[in-house]
């Protein structure tokens, strides 16, 4: 579970295996060293142990989860913490920034539930990591946008106006680099994603319906 932030490290280092990120960006962090149990704010942590037990509630994955200062946030399928499945890093210098606004922190949910995908996606019976394979990155990342989005519509129910904002800050995320193979999506392609996933939750789908559903919506977005 969530817990998880202070377990054991399994492996020396964290990028041995697939990994995907939030942002089209390189990672600046290589190396265990760079790898965090706890922030400097207590308040903090505790809220996002909080949101995450949340996350897992909702997506059926059971990773471990570590801080690294950096400007994004990452999933891999290396292990690192003893106990769980695949690895959500997450970007302090990302968070921070996403704090800064009002309803800040539905906007760090959405990053935390996108991750979250990713490892459903590493480790899906369905093996969707794999079938959404093209020359870019895009159709994965908008299948983990549109899959936050259900966790969002499952966390907020009929919330508009903060879905608003959490989807204005992930299109912040959206770039027009179609030919880069670290695109993840047009502005509008990451809220259209985020908007129908939001949609599966309100109409009453389960999350394995979504994401096949969502798999579909992708390739045609």
């Amino acid at each position: 579970m969530a817990t998880a932030f202070i377990g054991l490290e399994a492996h020396p280092t964290w990028a041995k295996g697939r990994v995907a990120c939030a942002i089209g960006t390189e990672s600046r962090t290589s190396d265990r060293d760079d790898l965090l149990s706890k922030s400097n704010d207590r308040a903090f942590d505790n809220a996002l142990v909080v949101e995450l037990e949340r996350i897992l509630r909702i997506i059926p994955v059971n990773p471990g989860f570590k801080y690294v200062k950096d400007d994004n946030a990452f999933a891999t399928d290396t292990t690192i913490v003893t106990g769980t499945t695949g690895t959500v890093l997450i970007g302090l210098k990302l968070v921070n920034e996403l704090l800064k606004p009002d309803q800040g922190g539905v906007a760090v949910a959405c990053v935390l539930a996108h991750e979250c995908s990713h490892i459903f996606q590493f480790f899906s019976v369905n093996q969707y990591y794999e079938r959404l394979e093209a020359s870019t990155q895009r159709l994965r990342e908008l299948h983990a946008d549109l899959l936050a989005g259900f966790y969002m519509g499952k966390r907020m129910g009929a919330a508009a106006g903060a879905m608003r904002s959490v989807e204005k800050a992930m299109m912040d995320f959206g770039d027009y680099n179609n030919a880069d193979p670290k695109d993840h999506g047009t502005p509008g392609q990451r809220s259209a994603a985020l908007d129908k996933g939001y949609v599966f939750a309100m109409n009453g789908l389960k999350f394995d319906d979504a994401a096949i559903e969502g798999e579909k919506y992708v390739r045609v977005l």
